[in-house]
């Protein structure tokens, strides 16, 4: 089941079954921490 990442560095959100290993915005290795669909969608303004 698909969810939502967000890199604790830089605020980027991801959308799969587990974070990117290094985040392809700023370059973080193992940054991304599951957050809940209200948090993603409040941080991407939808």
């Amino acid at each position: 089941m698909k969810k939502f990442f967000k890199c604790s560095v830089c605020g980027d959100i991801h959308y799969g079954n587990a974070g990117p290993e290094t985040c392809p915005t700023c370059q973080t290795k193992n940054a991304y921490k599951e957050i809940k669909v209200e948090e993603a969608k409040k941080t991407m303004k939808l």
